[in-house]
């Protein structure tokens, strides 16, 4: 009996992109290159598991088969995902990376300069280590996350797709705002509603603070109730395909407490300033540049990381960000394409008080920019619930 299929895109696809890489290690003199990032990994072969963090890896030869490397555990959701490549399977207690060098200088493939992707904050230093001695390696990254980058049609469609679930899930967060409730009751309300609208398995669970909380930075739920004029951060995503749309948006449960309507009018224009501005062979300095003229009148008072943009696209725990290199930033030179995908998390924090702010996700078109959430940008409950 064979394994049912669950694939996201046609064959084509993934042979475009091990073509686009293949090109890319010629041009970098790379003759072998190999990661272990999920992302990277579902990306050039379609492999995706709720399990990131035991060991796998993809060895692509600039001119060859690629070939991907699994416990045989996992073969399971191998067979049923993996799309245009060889899958080699180590037994329980053999050693991965033994098994990895083995099979490669049986195929031929460890010679030449061999690159080992470094990037992955899923991949433990000491698997680094052993990898380029093992190999002879030497330390790559950044490769595959610059292909990725740019989305195919259908990657994009993905994306939009994501983009109507997380508006189901935030807008059930908002209208679960309440004086009393607390946050564990209004991420319960955005989580069951992510299920409903048949989100897959989430890189990062909905983000919920309530009033000092929107504060400090990446608070966790820790059952603050609403008080009156108490701002309610919520940040979160769907997931399609494994293809992500984060929201950030911040209501009041009543008239919001003095300061915040501050924060978001100054949330607001930015997010407006990047909207009108980015777009195809525009730096990511120079949309970066004109965000930060925005804020320059309250920047010494608030709270706030001066990354104005990152990109996402295919993410797995514990996170959404798809490339930590490439945020719109004032140091970032690099030219803006169209196709690529990109998240504003455009929160401003009085720190440890109070906070508001709110995002878009959006696509970077032709012509300029495809925001994809339909939801306002208000702090007024009653403007999401009409």
């Amino acid at each position: 009996m064979t394994t049912p299929r669950e694939v996201f895109f046609e064959p084509s696809e993934y042979q475009s992109r091990l073509i686009r890489l293949q090109e890319a290690l010629v041009a970098n003199g790379i003759d072998l290159l190999v990661t272990c990032a999920p992302g990277n990994i579902c990306y050039l072969n379609g492999y995706v598991s709720v399990n990131v963090l035991d060991i796998m890896f993809v060895a692509i030869p600039s001119d060859g088969k690629p070939v991907f490397y699994l416990w045989q555990f996992e073969r399971g959701r191998a067979e049923s995902t993996v799309t245009g490549m060889e899958t080699v399977c180590w037994d329980t207690g053999v050693d991965p990376i033994e098994f990895l060098v083995n099979d490669l200088t049986h195929r031929g493939y460890k010679k030449g300069r061999i690159g080992i992707d470094t990037g992955s904050t899923h991949t433990s230093f000491d698997t680094v280590q052993r990898l380029l001695s093992q190999l002879n390696g030497e330390p790559t990254k950044g490769l595959i996350e610059k292909l990725r980058l740019v989305k195919s049609i259908a990657e994009q469609q993905y994306v939009r797709e994501a983009a109507a679930i997380t508006d189901a899930g935030v807008k059930a967060a908002v209208a679960a705002i309440a004086v009393g409730k607390d946050d564990h009751q209004i991420g319960e309300a955005a989580g069951s509603a992510l299920l409903t609208h048949k989100s897959e398995f989430l890189a990062l669970e909905p983000i919920i603070c309530v009033g000092w909380r929107s504060g400090a930075p990446h608070s966790p739920r820790g059952g603050t109730r609403v008080e009156p004029g108490d701002p309610v951060f919520i940040e979160l995503s769907g997931v399609r395909a494994r293809y992500h749309s984060p929201l950030m948006r911040t209501v009041s449960a009543d008239s919001p407490r003095d300061g915040l309507q501050e924060l978001a009018d100054y949330s607001n224009a930015c997010v407006e300033k990047i909207v009108d501005t980015i777009k195809p062979g525009i730096t990511a300095s120079d949309v970066a540049l004109a965000a930060s003229e925005v804020l320059k009148p309250i920047r010494d008072k608030i709270a706030f990381h001066d990354l104005y943009a990152y990109p996402v696209g295919i993410g797995f725990p514990p996170n959404w960000i798809e490339n930590p290199a490439f945020y719109l930033s004032v140091d970032n030179h690099a030219r803006i394409d169209a196709g690529m995908v990109f998240h504003l998390p455009l929160t401003l924090r009085i720190l440890g008080q109070y906070g508001a702010g709110f995002s878009e996700t959006l696509i970077v078109t032709e012509t300029g920019a495809e925001t994809l959430s339909t939801l306002p940008r208000s702090l007024h409950r009653q403007d999401f619930l009409s």
